[in-house]
């Protein structure tokens, strides 16, 4: 429990001075009979309480000041904006290959700009690619079936006839497509081009034909990979029974090379599932003639920043402690390459030479080529001169030699919860690239956070000094994890227990919930996905502090989604539709994995201090009645109705509903690494 902060004097402008002198009027001026606001006595009491309460303010701001210069001392700073992530698609002007032996590449270099176009007095968001991005013609070497997998059917297709299925085609029957290993496809627009045989009357539905396609991402796993339905890019192959068509596929970029059955290379693979019953199934096996692929672009993870190269700082003047401000603040936090540099002489030569960034100084020796930045204000400091207490002068550092330029190799500016901006709104390069015909973000840019606020450094502190800095409980993993980066909204650790043998002994989980509020308040489930950069930054944080016999493996919640079904009937003299709005939004705040900060929920709907729904926690259908009655305008709840199903964050598309199971027993239960997120709620507005 933190220590309660005193409160000085608690006196108020209204009850405790103005209406107390009031009252002693009386006693101290009976003459004194005209108490109307009109009266210039009443005025000069009303100027002195006004005074008098100004001091009380100053006096009671006594101990925050002590409280943050008790935090300056313990070096505890705000933590820096987290930038917002999305991935970025470029699509080409012409496809590749360009023709018959064209091995031409298109290249997206790393740092390549692209920015959103302000709307009224919005402000321009600026997005950079974090690597490099090289588009290369696929290279088609593979075609093989389930059945005989052994057979590359790709070098006879033409003289022989392949069948994509079996002769009587049943779920789980496949064909494959390889690509060779050594030009790597993953993230690109892949269209595939058929020629079969014209069919009738095989018992799919040509429009929704009753396959699935996948693709190799390692481990022996298949992920999912749903044909586009984009204008110009729509399935035409009807189930592979039209003489020609095409379907384009988004890959993914975690696929990579992997061996299938010994046989090593991208893959891609077409399986047999009919998930619903209009879709048919295939009364006999389409056959292909030919197959042909080609890129039509690809995606790069970028993020919300702005990159500076080489800004000088300006030039030393040979003594301790000298800082400098970098021009733009608050900066991003650093990474490699992102460095001081300053001049020396090497060997006759004046070249930069890169220092290191320090928290502090106090490891560093007068030889240590270190320096500090605060990441708030973009200042960078350098070692101080410390006088001891035996009247030695130590120098912390080393000082940079007067007349020697000093320049920033590398910053990034930006983050910020602007980031988070919709889907399709990056639009605009503010270079052209060669082939590159427009760009775009398919998905929602979720993780950006504003710099920490004053509130929450103090929370913060708290915390960390219970931790001590060592990861020992499971309180400690939640706690350090939270510090690795503002991108982390929520943690939860798991620990091995006794009848549990899902962890083994030694191993703790992490599971993350990333910084996604804005986009669950749009209902974008994406936004959830914990993806390899965020889950390896936590990683790499909570290194420095676990127990060296300790396995670490972070990861995201598995999610279940819940959508209600609920009527009601409002109030008198209340609007329907905002009645309605009300109750959504209430549901979607309290069945959120996050805290959302919606307007529409009056106050006092949701339960005090409500920070998400728990890890672990079931649904009792009970529940949602008592929350709806509490909704501004609700007269009385008629029914209610639950159904969940299970959410894949990263295979998530906006407005699909899924398969959705009805919940028959009341409740909802969950084990302790799920959490329940929203789906699109129904709330029907009856008569009462």
């Amino acid at each position: 429990m933190p220590l309660p902060v005193p409160n000085l004097d608690d006196l108020r402008f209204q009850r405790d001075l103005v209406d107390e002198a009031r009252r002693r009027i009386v006693r101290y001026c009976p003459e004194w009979t005209e108490y109307n606001l009109s009266d210039p006595g009443i005025t000069l009491i009303e100027l002195f309480a006004w005074m008098t309460e100004l001091i009380v303010y100053r006096l009671n701001r006594v101990p925050e000041k002590n409280y943050i210069q008790f935090l300056n001392l313990l070096g505890v700073q705000p933590r820096p904006a987290s930038s917002a992530r999305t991935d970025l698609t470029f699509w080409l002007s012409v496809s590749l290959p360009i023709g018959p032996e064209n091995d031409t590449e298109v290249v997206i270099p790393a740092g390549t700009q692209v920015i959103s176009r302000g709307v009224g007095r919005e402000e321009e968001v600026i997005f950079t690619t974090d690597r490099r991005l090289t588009v290369v013609p696929p290279k088609l070497t593979q075609l093989r079936r389930e059945e005989d997998f052994q057979k590359n059917y790709l070098p006879r297709l033409g003289i022989e006839t392949f069948y994509a299925f079996s002769q009587e085609p049943k779920d789980g029957d496949a064909f494959y497509l390889g690509f060779d290993e050594t030009r790597d496809i993953s993230g690109h627009i892949l269209q595939l081009q058929f020629e079969c045989e014209r069919t009738q009357a095989v018992g799919i539905r040509r429009e929704d034909p009753p396959w699935v396609w996948e693709c190799a991402v390692g481990d022996g796993v298949w992920q999912e990979v749903v044909p586009s339905t984009r204008p110009g890019e729509r399935d035409t192959t009807g189930g592979l029974n039209n003489p020609k068509g095409q379907l384009v596929l988004y890959l993914p970029l975690e696929m990579k090379p992997v061996a299938v059955r010994g046989r090593r290379g991208y893959w891609v693979r077409c399986r047999l599932e009919q998930r619903r019953p209009e879709q048919g199934m295939y009364s006999e096996s389409p056959r292909v003639l030919s197959v042909s692929a080609y890129a039509l672009g690809g995606t790069v993870p970028a993020t919300h920043a702005v990159i500076v190269e080489h800004e000088v700082l300006g030039r030393s003047n040979g003594e301790p402690g000298q800082t400098f401000r970098l021009e733009h603040a608050p900066i991003l936090s650093l990474q490699e390459g992102e460095t001081v540099e300053v001049e020396e002489e090497r060997e006759g030569e004046v070249v930069f030479v890169p220092w290191e960034c320090v928290e502090d100084f106090s490891r560093s020796d007068r030889y240590a080529r270190h320096f500090t930045v605060d990441t708030a204000t973009g200042e960078v400091a350098f070692g101080p001169a410390v006088r001891q207490p035996d009247g030695t002068v130590r120098q912390y550092g080393r000082v940079p030699e007067a007349g020697r330029a000093i320049r920033f190799s590398r910053y990034r500016y930006g983050g910020g919860v602007k980031g988070n901006v919709p889907a399709e709104s990056l639009r605009v390069l503010t270079t052209s690239l060669a082939y590159v015909a427009r760009v775009t973000n398919l998905r929602r840019a979720t993780g950006g956070r504003d710099p920490e606020s004053l509130e929450e450094v103090k929370a913060r502190a708290r915390r960390e000094l219970r931790v001590q800095s060592r990861a020992v409980t499971a309180e400690d993993y939640e706690q350090l994890a939270l510090q690795a980066t503002r991108a982390v909204a929520r943690v939860k650790c798991r620990t091995p227990r006794a009848g549990d043998e899902r962890l083994p002994p030694g191993t703790v989980e992490v599971l993350v919930v990333p910084a996604a509020a804005d986009s669950l308040s749009v209902g974008d489930l994406r936004g959830l996905h914990v993806d390899g950069t965020l889950a390896q930054t936590v990683e790499r944080h909570l290194d420095r502090y676990r127990l060296l016999t300790t396995v670490l493996h972070v990861r995201e919640p598995r999610y279940l989604g819940v959508k209600v079904r609920v009527e009601v009937v409002p109030a008198e003299y209340s609007n329907p539709e905002v009645v309605r709005e009300r109750v959504a939004a209430a549901l979607r705040s309290f069945i959120s994995p996050l805290p959302l900060d919606d307007d529409r929920v009056g106050e006092g709907v949701l339960p005090p201090e409500w920070s998400g729904w728990p890890f672990g926690r079931g649904l009792y259908v009970a529940e949602i009645p008592s929350l709806v009655q509490r909704v501004p305008g609700v007269k009385h709840v008629l029914d209610v109705q639950l159904s969940v199903r299970p959410v894949v964050p990263a295979q998530e598309e906006p407005g699909a509903e899924g398969e959705l199971e009805a919940v028959e027993d009341r409740v909802v239960r969950v084990e302790d690494d799920v959490l329940l997120c929203s789906l699109e709620h129904e709330v029907v507005v009856g008569e009462g």
